[in-house]
Order: structure tokens, then C-alpha cells, then sequence
């Protein structure tokens, strides 16, 4: 038995190993949890080997996505809503060595979440076009930035003069001594101008600002990637975007997805023997404490 008297019995939140609540009138203590038990069930397993190469594609395109995510929490950093949006997206699953050797594979995860309208694909993989019309518009080497604007805000009324519209690629790639997969990360961008006489494949590349049955769309063989392009807009001090996932373009990708891949990657870090009916995790050593500071613990220890 446990004797707590005095201001004890009012405590809340924690002290050292102890964390002190109110339920129904008590204060419960409770020791921290410090170790868990299995840290790698399959349950485990399946999140960490998940979230790897989520880590390592943000890590790539992190300093292209500044302000991607528009409406994100005060307390969320545009990491932590990368993550978020894109646990919900089909795994991909590196091993142990791979994750050590900076392994990154090329995925259709999203890359930004705004309110303006999304782009929309038509096509598969490397034949993608957008829901960006150019008309009669032909895009060539002498078409200039100016041709350009003009055509996609005729045609397109989400879009107005001083809208950005990228593009981003991200080619995948595999070390010939080690065999593990890296990517290549790049985006180009193009601002509506009525004034600008450059020329638009110039700025842009020609395999992401392509005309595909009167829109934009892509054309050229960049081998295995994943890519998008995502609209823009500055409004009253803030960056405003539309909502983008990368588009598949990577024959490499189901080599890191499914059960087999699961089972390499697990594997690789050592799968726990967890049970459905074993709990997980340390029990905490709890002590109910009531209003007159008496206490119990089953433990039998004392403070």
C-alpha cells in the first residue's frame, strides 16, 4: 500500500516517471511507459517499413515544396502533413540495408493540398495529359512565354496573368554497384505573362509542356519516374495551390509493393513474435488515489 497525502492528492499531469490524471473524482498515478516490450510486431513492422520512403521522397523534394500544403495546423510542418496524406497511399517497402544505403523509390504519393481546382489527368503513365486547354496551340521551340499565357487563360477560367504552373519529375534510378534505388528530383515552373517574349521550352522542358490533344500534356521517354504538375496562385500574402498526386510512370515501383516486398522489409528488421491476444507494451503500475490522499497500489510499493 501506498500513503499520499496533502497537495499529492491534487496533482496533475506528470512528474518524473509519474503522470498524475483525475478520473471520477481520484487522481490516478501512473508510471510511464520507458520500453516497449515487442518494438516489432507485425503491426509495427507495417508502419515502419511504410513510412520509409515516405521519409526519403519528402527528403528529395522537400526544398521544392515549401507552402504545398495550404490550410496545414499552426503545430504541422509541410513534413508532417507529407506523411499524413500519404499513409493512405499504397505502401512501398524498402528493406533495412536499402533504407541505410539512402534508398528512394519513385511513387504516385501527393505532393501538395489547396483549394484551387485540381489538375486533372487523362492517360496513363508516361501518356498523361492535363485538363490544361492550348486549343489550336501547338507548342514548339518558338512558342514564347506570352503565346503561352495568353492561350491557357483564354481557354482555362481557373487560371489569370501572374498564376504559376510546374512541373515536377522525379526520375528513378539504381546504383549499378549496390543495386539500391535513388532518385533524381527536379521542377521547372512557368508564370503567366502577358510581356514575356522567352521561349516557353526554354524555361520549361519540352517532355512536361508538350500539346497532347490540345492540351498540356507529356511526351518524350524520361525512363522510369513519377511526375505532376501543380497550379499556383499568390493572393493576399498567401500561396494558394491545387491538390496533386505524382503520376506512375515507374516499371520499377511493384518491385517494393505487396506481400513479398512486405516480408523482404519486415524481415530485414527482425519481425516480433507478437500474439493477437498478448498486449503490447509494458502494463503501467497504477495507483488510484482518493480524496483523502490514502492511496493503493497493487504493487505494494510505497512513496
Amino acid at each position: 500500500m501506498a500513503i499520499l497525502n496533502g497537495i499529492v492528492s491534487r496533482m496533475k499531469g506528470s512528474a518524473g516517471q509519474l503522470t498524475f490524471k483525475a478520473v471520477n473524482g481520484q487522481t490516478v498515478v501512473s508510471e510511464k511507459v520507458t520500453a516497449v516490450k515487442n518494438p516489432r510486431t507485425p503491426a509495427q513492422m507495417a508502419v515502419r517499413t511504410k513510412i520509409t520512403n515516405i521519409t526519403a521522397m519528402y527528403k528529395g523534394i522537400r526544398p521544392l515544396l515549401k507552402n504545398g500544403f495550404e490550410n496545414k495546423p499552426i503545430a504541422n510542418s509541410d513534413f508532417n502533413m507529407f506523411v499524413k496524406v500519404n499513409m493512405q497511399q499504397t505502401p512501398v517497402y524498402l528493406t533495412k540495408s536499402q533504407v541505410a544505403g539512402g534508398a528512394c523509390v519513385a511513387a504516385p504519393y501527393q505532393i501538395t493540398q489547396g483549394s484551387l481546382p485540381s489538375i486533372v489527368i487523362t492517360g496513363e503513365g508516361r501518356n498523361a495529359a492535363t485538363n490544361i486547354f492550348v486549343a489550336d496551340l501547338t507548342l514548339g521551340a518558338s512558342t514564347t512565354v506570352a503565346e503561352f499565357s495568353k492561350t491557357v487563360i483564354d481557354n482555362n477560367p481557373d487560371y489569370r496573368y501572374g498564376d504559376q504552373i510546374s512541373y515536377f519529375i522525379i526520375k528513378q534510378k539504381v546504383n549499378e554497384a549496390t543495386g539500391i534505388p535513388y532518385c533524381q528530383f527536379k521542377a521547372n515552373s512557368v508564370i503567366l505573362d502577358a510581356a514575356n517574349t522567352e521561349k516557353l521550352w526554354e524555361i520549361v522542358p519540352k517532355n512536361g509542356f508538350s500539346s497532347v490533344d490540345g492540351c498540356i500534356g507529356h511526351s518524350g521517354n524520361d525512363g522510369d519516374c513519377a511526375f505532376a504538375w501543380v497550379h499556383s496562385r499568390k493572393s493576399n500574402g498567401k500561396t494558394l495551390v491545387s491538390s496533386q498526386n505524382l503520376i506512375d510512370a515507374n516499371s520499377k515501383l511493384s518491385n517494393y509493393q505487396g506481400d513479398a516486398a512486405f516480408l523482404l522489409a519486415s524481415t530485414s528488421y527482425g519481425v516480433g513474435d507478437g500474439a493477437f491476444l498478448t498486449p503490447d507494451g509494458n502494463t503501467e503500475n497504477t495507483t488510484v488515489v482518493g480524496g483523502n490522499g490514502n492511496s493503493s497500489a497493487g504493487g505494494g510499493d510505497s512513496l
